[in-house]
């Protein structure tokens, strides 16, 4: 895009058209944008890219990741949205960090237990859609 914007003697327009005959097959930049990645590498002599990360962020993600999975270790009930919160991470990263770990964020929760006198309100239920057949095809069965 640099080359390109100098090729049309900086005329953000003119590299629009430029790029789109050298690169037909790609998405055309706003003109905008030919200016402002000029203007960034004189300014600072390098275009940085925000997917490449310092050495500074992958420390402190290793610190984060350390303290995320101390936090499980800790207390392994404990959510998600509390962990990020008493870390102070948002909680996205929370969750990601968990998986490549081996842990998973969620909680086995029984939702159904067979208790006392409920084989007789079976049975009931039953001999009710034995009486009313007519409903099987509404009802959805599961395991």
């Amino acid at each position: 895009m640099v080359f390109v914007y100098g090729f049309c003697n900086g005329n953000s327009l003119a590299a629009c058209r430029e790029y789109n005959l050298r690169f037909p097959n790609r998405t055309v930049p706003d003109s905008r944008v030919f200016a402002s990645i000029y203007n960034k590498l004189r300014e600072i002599g390098a275009i940085l890219s925000s997917h490449i990360s310092s050495e500074r962020a992958n420390e402190q993600n290793v610190v984060e990741v350390e303290s995320i999975l101390q936090s499980v270790e800790r207390g392994p009930t404990t959510s998600t949205r509390r962990i990020s919160a008493l870390i102070g991470v948002p909680h996205k990263r929370v969750w990601r960090a968990l998986p490549q770990h081996g842990l998973y964020p969620f909680h086995l929760q029984m939702v159904q237990r067979l208790e006392e006198g409920d084989e007789a309100r079976r049975l009931d239920l039953c001999l009710w859609v034995i009486a009313n057949r007519r409903l099987i095809p509404f009802i959805l069965f599961t395991d």
